[in-house]
């Protein structure tokens, strides 16, 4: 988000009560800053306190609705219309039967004037759809309802999820002249899975590491627990766990580091001994990640083009274990299967990273990491994804108002999760009422 001036506290946005200093400072404070929405009034009165060009400040509810507002004018305006669309597609699902399915996009010609990751600012949301059941069918609709946008696309990027094939191989029949890539994050998470599901060494490493987990959790060693793992994305950070253990190795033959811990060396030794027998399965999987890692930042920064393969292959270590050299021969193969869908000259987005940075995003600025289902917070992804400015939130609240944003949340969401429980408490509550008898008033 641009920066705040002090002219913008000075300026008066028609029918608002704030300044528009103050509504873009806050959804600056959310955007930008990652500041939890129950926190912005507090961190501005705080500001305030020590700057006279301040003033009052909105509450929860009110940021809420900024938010929410500025999201739904941006899902509104319309992107440009051309024929070098690149979208990426995925799915979020959070507590109940309702997910929502959402398109990023950027334009190919913007994106190939420099070699880099793509930020949340370089894409925009091209359409955002709460649904109850996805099908191939339910996906094929959104993209053609996303090309009466943007045009359509020169490639769609998604991850493997079966009704995100059904439903894009669907769009490919009928737009034969656009392409689809596998995003490399999940290639590479696929193939490690296939691996390591098959290595008995990572999986008794695994149970070894839970055991120990549980072993050291209430004791002195605690600091020495390994990180949390995901469950159902495991393999998508197994890198972490890697890490750990060459770093705990490497502190079993310091004495000196243990010392400066204050910790007991043969305490350490007796509960952390068991990974010496894991240290060359250990340094096997360094050389694994290695090989997925430079796969993976060189796809992020370069995307898929004619040469992406032979340069990668010029890239890419040597491994000396078996496991890591079939899979750097597996991600060249990737890669160049990818690259044969690139048109001479062009440069194909090959990773959807940026999108699943959104979605992680999303669920912080929503808070409580889903506990309340799907909402009207969903708009607010129009708001993380792409570039905003002062002038953008300015017309945001000028246009749309309270009423469009509960509107859009009655056509798409109807009643949620939370809606119901204030259904079932005041329902539950009322009854109570029934069955407590009046006291008598004699």
């Amino acid at each position: 988000m641009s920066l705040v001036t002090p002219q913008d506290f000075r300026t008066n946005i028609p029918r608002q009560q704030f300044s528009l200093g103050v509504v873009a400072a806050s959804l600056a404070l959310v955007l930008r800053a990652g500041t939890p929405l129950k926190r912005v009034a507090t961190v501005l009165a705080l500001s305030w306190s020590w700057w006279d060009d301040g003033g009052a400040v909105g509450s929860y509810a009110t940021v809420r609705l900024w938010l929410l507002r500025l999201g739904l004018y941006r899902l509104r305006t319309p992107p440009e219309r051309a024929d070098d669309w690149m979208w990426i597609i995925d799915q979020t699902i959070q507590l109940g039967e309702r997910k929502c399915s959402i398109i990023v996009g950027l334009r190919q010609s913007a994106w190939n004037t420099e070699k880099r990751c793509l930020s949340h600012d370089d894409v925009q949301v091209i359409d955002l759809q709460p649904i109850r059941t996805s099908t191939g069918e339910v996906v094929y609709q959104q993209l053609e309802a996303a090309a009466v946008k943007t045009g359509v696309p020169r490639l769609i990027v998604s991850d493997g999820g079966r009704d995100l094939r059904k439903g894009i191989n669907q769009f490919l029949d009928a737009h034969p002249d656009t392409t689809w890539l596998y995003d490399v994050k999940h290639k590479t998470a696929c193939l490690l899975k296939h691996e390591l599901e098959q290595d008995d060494s990572w999986q008794a490493f695994v149970g070894e590491v839970n055991q120990f987990k549980q072993r050291v959790s209430v004791t002195p060693l605690a600091c020495l627990s390994p990180p949390q793992q995901r469950g159902k994305a495991r393999y998508l950070n197994i890198d972490v766990l890697v890490d750990w253990a060459e770093e705990k190795l490497r502190l079993l033959d310091s004495p000196q580091a243990l010392a400066v811990a204050g910790l007991d060396a043969s305490k350490v030794e007796e509960k952390l001994g068991w990974l010496r027998t894991f240290a060359p399965a250990v340094n096997g999987w360094r050389e694994v990640m290695n090989v997925v890692e430079h796969t993976e930042h060189y796809v992020r920064h370069h995307g898929i083009h004619r040469q992406a393969a032979a340069e990668l292959g010029s890239l890419l270590p040597h491994p000396g274990s078996a496991m890591a050299d079939r899979l750097r021969t597996q991600l060249l193969e990737y890669v160049q299967a990818a690259a044969q869908e690139a048109r001479e000259g062009e440069r194909l987005l090959g990773s959807s990273e940026v999108l699943e940075s959104i979605i992680g995003k999303f669920k912080r600025v929503a808070g409580e990491r889903g506990q309340h289902g799907l909402t009207g917070m969903v708009l607010s992804f129009a708001a993380i994804a792409g570039h905003v400015t002062v002038d953008a939130v300015e017309t945001a609240l000028e246009t749309v108002t309270c009423k469009d944003v509960w509107d859009w949340c009655h056509m798409h969401l109807g009643t949620t999760l939370q809606g119901l429980r204030r259904k079932i408490a005041g329902a539950l509550d009322l009854e109570q009422k029934r069955k407590t008898p009046c006291p008598d008033s004699g």
